[in-house]
């Protein structure tokens, strides 16, 4: 499972990076020097850039380097930094619900529609939101239950770019959760 999870956020978004920048090329020397263009590339590359930005955003979560300001937070003792953890956690969460309800929502709402070139459904692109936001909302409700309990301890150490208790599952050692 930790490596489908490190495989799903870290090598696959490369990977259509990879696939993103060989077919714009193709279709830029196509055009250009072919003076023909490829059809469908530009679908191919749009489908590739959305499920890369929300697979990335799930790794983003992981390592907790989201943007923040930690003015407050360096001034707190452990406990007072898990709890504050707790609070910005639990108000992640619920944006990523709201979110997720509507990405659901986005889904239902492309059943019909195809994209022009390539004919594929555009609920490829609408499936891309729904799952990046619930790979994110697996990683903030882990990272909740961490400073929830190093509030209950008053031993908390996770660092907002590090694991904290996750580093296992970063190393590819120990179990999920």
């Amino acid at each position: 499972m930790k490596r489908i999870i490190l495989f799903m956020e870290d090598s696959l978004p490369a990977i259509l990076l990879a696939i993103m920048v060989t077919a714009l090329s193709a279709e830029v020397f196509a055009r250009y020097v072919l003076k023909h263009s490829i059809l469908g590339v530009t679908e191919i590359a749009e489908i590739c850039f959305v499920w890369q930005v929300y697979l990335a955003s799930i790794a983003i979560m992981r390592r907790r380097r989201h943007i923040a300001v930690h003015v407050l937070r360096d001034r707190l003792a452990a406990r007072g930094r898990a709890l504050l953890d707790s609070l910005n956690n639990l108000i992640i969460a619920g944006t990523l619900v709201l979110v997720g309800w509507q990405a659901w929502k986005f889904v239902i709402r492309t059943n019909f529609s195809l994209l022009p070139a390539t004919g594929l459904s555009r609920r490829i692109l609408a499936i891309a939101v729904l799952v990046g936001v619930l790979g994110m909302l697996f990683h903030v409700v882990l990272h909740l239950y961490t400073s929830l309990r190093g509030a209950c301890d008053g031993d908390y150490t996770a660092e907002p770019e590090s694991l904290g208790e996750l580093d296992d599952l970063e190393q590819g050692k120990g179990e999920l959760a």
